[in-house]
């Protein structure tokens, strides 16, 4: 009879992976550095994930729910800029407080092995979206499909961080000029 999966392990697991994918990057990342990382056998590891792939993929879903899961006080029946702004400003403190794990999200989604079939959408996506298909709705939205402008979004808070990361002194004028910058793009306001 197999031993039940403990999801302490499990979690040791995703912890050591998203260490190693930060200090190594994906591809110089093998199985047997991330099982080392999370004081387990590489066998043990396979017992939890079949393959480095799905691996990767459980931890981009958590990942991203982790972040959903930090939106506590979302600002909910506000209006749509409301809303873009909250979200972008926990992007941006999840970037300063947490980079490795922005990184490591950059380097999953750039790693083509993500399906989006199997993707549950987190959160923030579904309020970012909900946000988009208002402004457009009130008409104060460029022609452009909605979840491009997700991309938009996290792409300048990408650039933001990464920014703010190299001058920290300058933190709060981006956080806000980059937004401005964003719903200035999306409103022509």
């Amino acid at each position: 009879m197999a031993r039940p999966k403990s999801e302490d392990r499990r979690k040791a697991i995703l912890d050591a992976a998203l260490r190693v994918f930060a200090e190594r990057g994906i591809t110089n990342a093998p199985t047997s550095a991330i099982s080392k990382a999370a004081g387990i056998s590489e066998g043990s590891l396979f017992t939890y994930f079949k393959t480095k792939d799905e691996l990767m993929g459980e931890l981009y879903r958590e990942l991203r729910m982790e972040f959903s899961r930090n939106l506590t006080d979302f600002p909910h029946g506000k209006d749509a800029r409301t809303r873009l702004k909250y979200i972008w400003d926990q992007y941006l403190t999840l970037g300063a407080e947490r980079p490795e794990q922005l990184k490591v999200l950059a380097q999953l989604r750039a790693s083509g092995k993500l399906f989006k079939a199997e993707e549950k959408p987190a959160f923030a996506f579904i309020e970012i979206l909900k946000a988009m298909h208002q402004t457009v709705k009130e008409n104060k939205l460029r022609e452009a499909p909605p979840e491009y402008l997700v991309l938009m979004l996290r792409a300048q808070a990408e650039i933001s961080i990464e920014y703010i990361q190299a001058h920290p002194e300058d933190a709060d004028l981006c956080r806000e000029l980059g937004f401005r910058m964003v719903w200035a793009g999306l409103t022509g306001m």
